[in-house]
């Protein structure tokens, strides 16, 4: 089923990660507008995408977290808490944690969705994973069937908005995760897949470090 692109939407991505950057140029480029942040104050958060489509506004959390229609929360895991109080009254708006895809060591994950619920209030955070890099990782685990994205939440809302606005950059096919009561295997299993995704990149950089 093919959907039609969406008028544009303002998006708040929270953190200063790879990740963060990575979604960042996704929604520009689909057109929409995207309110970076890292803390309470504008100037802590390091402006180095290109912003090609004039569509990326460096602000605080609080102002991003206010104007917009859906929220990323892409900080390393440790500072989930902090950069939640910060985001306001979002209880009716959709919360996206991607720390999933975020590389730290196993030791800092905590259980980020529990924390966002319990902070924010909000109905309609969810959990996801973006496989993009992970094929070769997971593929025998669905069979050999392609998943681009894991989702998990309580909130249907949640789910189907994230599945639109995941389209709208890329994504096609989902795999749904269920709810909270998955959260513990969720992360153990990203957690593997990330080390060992890190551990092949590695290898592979070693291999051609001798290669030359």
């Amino acid at each position: 089923m093919d959907f039609k692109k969406l008028v544009s939407l303002n998006i708040a991505i929270i953190g200063n990660t790879e990740v963060a950057e990575t979604y960042a140029r996704a929604f520009t480029s689909a057109g929409h507008e995207v309110h970076m942040a890292f803390s309470e104050r504008e100037d802590t958060l390091q402006k180095a995408i290109p912003d090609i489509y004039g569509k990326i506004h460096y602000t605080t959390i609080p102002e991003a977290a206010a104007v917009a229609d859906f929220i990323i929360l892409a900080t390393v895991p440790s500072h989930v808490r902090e950069a939640s109080y910060w985001l306001g009254d979002v209880r009716r708006k959709v919360i996206v944690d991607v720390t999933a895809n975020v590389n730290v060591a196993d030791e800092e994950m905590v259980t980020t969705v529990r924390a966002i619920k319990a902070i924010t209030g909000s109905l309609h955070v969810i959990k996801v994973f973006n496989t993009q890099g992970y094929e070769s990782i997971i593929k025998p685990l669905f069979n050999g069937a392609r998943v681009d994205m894991l989702l998990l939440s309580d909130s249907r809302k949640a789910k189907e908005i994230t599945r639109i606005m995941a389209i709208e950059i890329g994504a096609k096919y989902f795999y749904d995760f269920g709810g909270s009561e998955n959260i513990p295997l969720f992360n153990e299993m990203t957690a593997c897949w990330r080390r060992l995704y890190y551990e092949k990149n590695k290898n592979n950089a070693a291999k051609n470090i001798k290669a030359d």
